[in-house]
């Protein structure tokens, strides 16, 4: 049993890391929603830290960051992200791997302390799964833009065309105009697929041996 435990968790994580990668490098990776593009690849993240625990979330989280960071330097599609990893790649670094690897982390922590509570179990689980989604995804938009504004301000100023003490202006704009449908879009995704994934199991569980 416990042999088929650890298979069955190691399946999960690699079917989210496919996603991962699945959305970082589709166009599956961006929701358009009016003029602001929402990214749906920090949901993988959430889902499997709120299935798995905070492990592996933290595992996830790293396996995202990595996904950005090929991107940039495989495709360079994201002018800013080239020119932040080229000017300080132990920042951009940091920013991509430690945001993620902490969403991730404290995302299943607060899975965790969700399931402890009666009311956010069985019929009231999708409440839980919606909240986690939800503040999942504004830990992943605070923490990254966060740490790019601590750990890269200055690539951010010349980029933008903006002086340094107008950084901190933009990207606060940035985390409300993206964050804020994101947050809502991985409400919803999380819920419902974490929602079914627990009525499968749950008829795996109850079928005759």
């Amino acid at each position: 049993m416990n042999n088929s435990a650890k298979v069955h968790r190691l399946t999960q994580l690699a079917i989210l890391v496919a996603i991962i990668f699945l959305l970082s490098f589709t166009p599956l990776g961006y929701l358009a929603i009016g003029p602001i593009a929402a990214t749906t690849v920090q949901m993988p993240v959430i889902i499997g830290a709120i299935l798995m625990g905070p492990a592996a979330g933290a595992i996830l989280g790293f396996f995202f960051g990595l996904s950005a960071i090929i991107k940039v330097l495989t495709t360079g599609a994201d002018q800013f992200a080239v020119l932040a990893l080229t000017h300080s790649p132990a920042a951009y670094l940091t920013v991509c791997f430690g945001a993620r690897i902490l969403m991730g982390f404290l995302t299943g922590l607060l899975a965790g302390v969700l399931k402890k509570i009666p009311a956010m179990n069985g019929k009231g689980s999708f409440i839980s799964y919606g909240i986690t989604g939800f503040i999942g995804s504004g830990l992943n938009t605070v923490f990254y833009l966060g740490m790019l504004w601590a750990l890269c301000a200055e690539v951010i100023s010349s980029f933008y065309g903006v002086d340094l003490a107008g950084v901190g202006a933009l990207v606060t704009g940035t985390a409300y105009a993206a964050g804020i449908p994101e947050a809502f879009v991985s409400c919803i995704v999380v819920c419902a697929v974490c929602k079914a994934v627990e009525k499968s199991s749950l008829l795996i569980r109850h079928q005759p041996a």
